[in-house]
């Protein structure tokens, strides 16, 4: 089963509907045909698994799971296969670079095909991508006649480009076991994890699970490359006291346990890094959180005030005070800033469902990304940005706890009676989610206070000038009276394509073929219309730069780094031709923009926004969409 047959049968796999062939092609970049005969083959793969792909006419394909327990050990089996020789180029690339960052010498091009069982031309065009790898960590490949090719580049980019490549395909820290036996062998990777934990629980460390694994990795790779007599040079060592420091004493324990044990002598340098690792991921447990605060010097507490604030000023939160969010970030903040300074990566396998399953979070994380930037000079990645957004995760969940209910006032013109009936049925069905301030008149409103009233329920229609959010509804509340009201109470809206998508700003099949341009066009039909203030192009491309807004499913939500408008507008647009976007194909674009004076709760709306654009079947009918009453109307239907 080749790489593009497993994604098919990923595909099916996460489907609840069946899925046309034309819709595996997109979403695969193939044709049609293509899709078929991989599917043909795909059955003959899975005889005795118990599955088969059904194909129902005009429905499209679906995995029909007979034998429930067979076809997930048949799973097990493509997710930990033996080591084998690759067969499709990508893979063949892959295994390549392994080659090259690993074996010390040069190797030869006819030695390499003889091996994959490819063509000398053939290998010269995986040769052609293996580079473009190696050159995004500033590495090349060196030629000697007679000899072959050879990885080159400065030892501290390899050791970063081995932990990068051999560890970023799967998802999780369980790392395939084939990939770790390229770098020791399994017992050893064992024996210095164990020596890791033992050295860190005698100094009363904790590392998260990520932490631990990176720095068991990173001791991985320097055995490796010392058994290579390969070394790695000090940078930035800016910290004299680092030998002082307990980090510095662990990390010299570690490595003097793991020379025994792999029978190598380490050069002093590698301790400094060790030491780094520990310096650069270490939690700190067990203390108050005034002893939390008093940790930090005051340029991170500074900081970690300064990005609260320019989140809750662009995202409308309620943050502002939350003691154990700011505690978060100080402590996450203090080791980040380490590692940055030190050239130290981090993988952050979560981060593709954060910024999926928590948009809000990871928008609140691009911004404080900016603040850390500017105030301590570094760039700060999507890997960084991730773990981030995570702690504004937590502190969203928290503000829900703290939830007040909401006021509600009752106006109603056909006496005391109705006004009554409407009370007692309004508290049976909310309790102590809904607050009623008062029943009044429609001519005794104005004595009321907008400051102390969420929204009101009235018999009759409102004036005008009523700006408070209202709904009119029967003295007896019909079932649709009541979705209205509890929108209202859980903070959702029942109309939200009303409020936030203008007819006008949808455009359908454009023939553009690049992110850029994309956005360019979008940006200027919104300037054309004066809808925002000129430089909106500019600051979307910034916020592109600092994390991908390509969500997979064929969508990408672009948006400014800073608001250029002062209204929260969405505007859509379809493309003639999927066009790569990040790492993701995109065929749909919602350009969002959020008012500069933000005075709603967005999470709503952003959680609505994702439900539509997580929706497979939704997001293929709008781009087979023809005009713009076609779009408006399938939205107004979700």
């Amino acid at each position: 089963m080749n790489t593009r047959q497993q994604q098919i049968l990923k595909e099916l796999i996460g489907q609840s509907n069946p899925i046309t062939s034309e819709q595996l092609a997109i979403l695969i970049q193939v044709t049609s045909r293509t899709i078929r005969n991989d599917i043909k083959q795909l059955n003959d793969e899975l005889i005795g698994s118990g599955a088969t792909i059904v194909s129902a006419r005009g429905h499209g394909y679906h995995l029909d799971i007979a034998k429930e327990n067979e076809f997930k050990q048949f799973i097990q089996s493509l997710i930990d296969p033996d080591e084998s020789i690759p067969v499709e180029p990508e893979d063949r690339v892959h295994y390549l670079v392994k080659r090259f960052l690993l074996y010390p010498d040069y190797l030869k091009i006819e030695d390499l095909a003889e091996d994959l069982f490819v063509s000398r031309s053939t290998l010269k065009n995986d040769i052609k991508d293996v580079k473009v790898v190696l050159n995004k960590y500033k590495l090349d490949l060196i030629k000697q006649p007679n000899y072959g090719l050879k990885v080159s580049g400065e030892e501290k980019h390899i050791r970063y480009c081995i932990a990068e490549i051999l560890f970023r395909r799967t998802a999780t820290i369980s790392e395939n076991n084939n990939e770790k036996a390229w770098l020791l062998p399994d017992d050893q990777m064992d024996q210095i994890r164990l020596t890791v934990l033992k050295r860190l629980k005698e100094f009363n460390f904790n590392l998260s699970d990520i932490a631990l694994h990176n720095l068991v990795v990173h001791i991985a790779i320097a055995c490796r490359r010392i058994k290579n007599e390969q070394y790695i040079s000090l940078v930035n060592r800016d910290e004299k006291d680092t030998q002082n420091k307990k980090e510095y004493q662990v990390a010299e324990l570690i490595i003097k346990d793991i020379e025994s044990t792999v029978q190598l002598t380490f050069p002093d340098v590698e301790i400094y890094y060790v030491a780094m690792h520990l310096l650069g991921t270490k939690i700190f447990l067990n203390k108050k959180q005034s002893e939390i605060e008093n940790t930090f010097d005051k340029s991170i507490l500074q900081t970690v005030d300064q990005l609260v604030h320019q989140v809750e000023e662009q995202l409308r939160l309620d943050i502002i005070g939350d003691r154990e969010l700011y505690a978060g970030i100080a402590i996450h903040l203090k080791p980040a800033i380490h590692r940055y300074k030190h050239h130290m990566n981090i993988r952050n396998p979560m981060l593709e469902a954060i910024k999926v399953n928590y948009p809000v979070a990871f928008e609140a994380g691009v911004i404080a990304s900016k603040v850390i930037e500017k105030t301590h000079n570094i760039k700060i990645d999507e890997n960084e940005i991730g773990y981030i957004a995570l702690h504004f995760g937590a502190a969203i969940e928290r503000t829900k706890l703290q939830t007040k209910p909401k006021r509600c006032l009752i106006v109603c013109t056909t006496g005391l009676g109705s006004s009554q009936l409407l009370f007692y049925k309004l508290r049976a069905k909310y309790g102590n989610q809904l607050t009623i301030i008062a029943a009044t008149e429609l001519h005794n409103l104005p004595k009321y206070s907008e400051d102390d009233i969420d929204f009101i329920i009235s018999t009759v229609s409102l004036p005008e000038w009523i700006t408070i959010p209202h709904v009119v509804v029967s003295t007896l509340l019909g079932d649709g009276e009541l979705n209205e009201i509890t929108a209202i109470v859980e903070n959702r809206s029942m109309s939200l394509i009303n409020r936030y998508l203008d007819p006008d700003l949808i455009y359908l099949n454009l023939s553009i073929s690049t992110p850029v341009d994309v956005i360019t066009f979008l940006g200027n039909k919104l300037i054309e219309q004066e809808r925002v203030d000129e430089g909106i192009v500019e600051s979307i491309m910034d916020r592109e730069k600092a994390a991908s807004t390509s969500y997979g499913n064929l969508v990408a939500i672009p948006h400014p780094l800073v608001p250029k408008s002062d209204k929260t507008f969405w505007t859509l647009a379809t493309l003639e031709k999927p066009i790569d976007w990040g790492e993701n194909k995109v065929q749909f674009v919602c350009l969002l923009h959020v008012a500069d004076v933000n005075q709603e709760k967005l999470e709503p709306m952003y959680n609505n926004l994702i439900k539509f654009v997580d929706n497979r079947e939704v997001i293929k009918q709008l781009i087979n969409c023809s005009s713009k009453e076609e779009v408006y109307e399938i939205l107004r239907r979700m």
